[in-house]
């Protein structure tokens, strides 16, 4: 059994073609449910900035094709045309991408925080629709533990930085004073509430959030000091506003025409807009409308790489961290094989052996070492008897089943211990 991962991300593929793969829920289940049989388990992630698969398979190029089959199917995209933006990680490797994907170290933003809740959700998601077993389970268990180990032992945690972030930063880089200018939001989602959240603490007070949903766009709004506008009013709003970020699913877009008749009232007044949405919001030609400044989600990752160096450190120690970690998840995986479990069965029947045989001698210390011998030989030839058919069994149907699975079974049937488990 081979895991792999396998996708793209903003280092492999322009936002253009990401935005492509930024699919709703249900239809990354549909994705998922495509790859079977191909792949006996599988997880896929979604994000702004990555679109990856993390598959447990017998034949890595078959389930491959078979991944790209099931993107063409809801995108209509040649393989052919796509491909050069995916990589490919195998076993360890892969183990330890993922284990750098949830502790944000390859992260457009590095320490992000976000990335963690959504590698979980989409783990959660894969584990409900039946596409998780012992393999990505034990994996995915790790990699959060992993993670969470990076962002206590590490000053990674210590760099709250996220697109968000990277966003205000970037409107304080265009404007002196931000107080004097006034933002929009469109959208009430994580984005917009992050970026409302730093846009408060920077002392803006001006600020509108509009949502497709008026309640939602309120109780955002009445927490952190914003005006709450229905969708169509905020889009009206565009007109007056210095600065708009938008954030919004749901195949919300304004094109070229759209903006041109927002703009004709501000009398040459400059507009800056931040689209951090994937798939975009904004129709990438607004961005040659004369007076109107266009940033995208991918022209943030120049402003995340300013503080890059002085994180280099951190990133050092956080992956000698993840390295250790691989390891331990490599030892386990190699305990669920069925030859080092069908040894470790033996050993625990030798140890009960050994343990009783020296309890009896004490009971009955006046034995020759005649019979002592005799005795022990007894014990270890019923042990041997006992283990013999049940051994020669598992070797037959190791072929059959789901190795990993039945390994996993042994373990809690008999409560066989390996040498992990203190590490865990």
């Amino acid at each position: 059994m081979k895991f792999i991962a396998y996708g793209l991300n903003h280092t492999t593929a322009p936002i253009e073609v990401r935005e492509k793969y930024a699919l709703e829920r249900d239809k990354v289940f549909e994705v998922l449910r495509g790859l079977k049989p191909k792949a006996t388990e599988g997880v896929f992630l979604s994000t702004c900035n990555r679109v990856e698969f993390y598959l447990a398979s017998e034949t890595v190029d078959d389930v491959i094709e078979e991944t790209h089959k099931a993107l063409s199917s809801i995108h209509r995209l040649k393989p052919a045309d796509i491909k050069k933006y995916f990589y490919l990680y195998e076993d360890s490797e892969a183990f330890f991408h993922l284990f750098r994907v949830a502790s944000s170290l390859d992260s457009m933003v590095l320490g992000e925080a976000q990335i963690l809740g959504q590698v979980k959700d989409a783990y959660e998601g894969s584990k409900e629709t039946g596409m998780t077993g012992v393999l990505l389970n034990g994996i995915f268990s790790r990699a959060f533990a992993a993670a969470k180990k990076v962002r206590s032992q590490t000053d990674i945690a210590r760099m709250p930085t996220n697109v968000s972030s990277v966003s205000v930063d970037l409107a304080k880089k265009i404007f002196r004073s931000l107080e004097e200018h006034r933002f929009l939001l469109l959208g009430a989602g994580e984005m917009s509430e992050l970026t409302a959240k730093y846009l408060a603490d920077g002392g803006v007070r001006g600020f509108y959030i509009a949502n497709r949903t008026l309640d939602k766009a309120k109780t955002l709004a009445s927490r952190l000091g914003g005006t709450a506008l229905s969708l169509d009013e905020g889009i009206k709003k565009i007109a007056e506003v210095d600065i708009v970020l938008t954030s919004l699913g749901g195949g919300f877009s304004l094109n070229k025409a759209d903006i041109e008749k927002l703009i004709k009232s501000r009398g040459g007044r400059s507009l800056f807009i931040i689209d951090v949405g994937v798939p975009r919001n904004i129709d990438p030609e607004v961005g040659k409308l004369e007076s109107v400044y266009l940033y995208n989600i991918d022209n943030l990752s120049a402003i995340a790489d300013e503080n890059k160096g002085e994180r280099q450190k951190a990133v050092e120690v956080a992956e000698s961290i993840l390295r250790e970690e691989v390891d331990k998840l490599c030892s386990w995986l190699m305990s669920l094989e069925l030859v080092p479990t069908i040894k470790r069965l033996r050993d625990q029947y030798e140890s009960i052996r050994q343990t009783e045989y020296l309890d009896f001698l004490k009971q009955f210390p006046h034995l020759s070492d005649k019979e002592k011998k005799a005795i022990e030989r007894l014990t270890r030839d019923i042990t041997v008897k006992v283990l013999h058919d049940p051994t020669v069994n598992l070797k037959k149907v190791e072929s059959q089943v789901d190795r990993f699975e039945f390994a996993r079974m042994l373990h809690e049937i008999f409560s066989l211990k390996d040498h992990h488990e203190s590490d865990r």
